[in-house]
């Protein structure tokens, strides 16, 4: 990815930026939020609705040793990427959910798009609405992708109202598709095609009210790529920041 700050061009590598918004941002998981990750993983009640397949009886250590080996990796290499969602108070951030693309199939250019707050609070209101607009945003004008599917179990319907809200479309509907200790759920799949979401005029107004921009038209990149000439008209220097892991 090229950014261009104080004249000069910037390129990180995709992924490892961190997402903003006006309440909140959206980080890459490290080992930094350990405490909190780890207490997510063991929220049987958020997890049922964000994961229910993940694993409760893992040890913190493992979750610890897992961070801090994919931070020697980049997104694109482990085929997902997991944010911790801050939430901007006062002079600090406040890690208060957990959103992620995962299953990312290059050749097909889609990814499972998942978000969840712990805090029931944190679920009303906007809070959830703009870090979705940031995922998306992210996956379809900086990604590249061309699909961004969700999955919504059966019994969380005010999860798949959400969805449909972004611009999702239902897709399918699978009884009893998934086997839990308590019996078998229903399962929801939605799709937000690129075409779809860059068309849609309610996203875009969202945006502009939560994020003061409008995510459904994306600018066009300053340099694609970046021609001599073309440098030496803008009077840029060109900083290339190492990848530091």
């Amino acid at each position: 990815m090229i950014m261009v700050e104080n004249n000069l061009l910037t390129c990180i590598p995709l992924g490892l930026q961190t997402l903003h918004g006006s309440q909140l941002s959206l980080v890459r998981a490290s080992p930094e939020y350990i405490d909190f990750i780890y207490d997510c993983y063991q929220n049987d009640s958020f997890m049922d609705l964000y994961r229910l397949t993940q694993s409760r009886t893992v040890l913190k250590k493992e979750i610890q040793d897992r961070l801090k080996n994919e931070q020697t990796k980049l997104p694109q290499e482990l085929k997902r990427i997991e944010w911790v969602i801050l939430k901007h108070e006062k002079q600090q951030q406040t890690p208060i959910g957990l959103a992620a693309l995962a299953d990312h199939q290059v050749t097909h250019r889609r990814a499972e798009f998942l978000l969840g707050f712990p805090c029931t609070l944190h679920r009303v209101g906007s809070l959830g609405l703009e870090a979705s607009l940031l995922v998306l945003e992210f996956a379809f004008n900086l990604a590249g992708l061309n699909k961004v599917t969700s999955f919504v179990y059966g019994y969380n319907l005010d999860a798949q109202r959400n969805t449909i809200h972004l611009g999702f479309k239902q897709e399918g509907f699978f009884a009893q598709h998934i086997q839990t200790e308590s019996g078998f759920i229903d399962l929801y799949q939605n799709g937000l095609l690129r075409a779809d979401f860059l068309n849609n005029k309610k996203l875009g107004s969202l945006a502009r009210r939560l994020l003061k921009r409008d995510i459904t038209q994306p600018q066009i990149p300053l340099v694609k790529p970046a021609s001599k000439d073309l440098l030496e008209q803008l009077d840029l220097k060109l900083k290339v920041l190492p990848y530091k892991i």
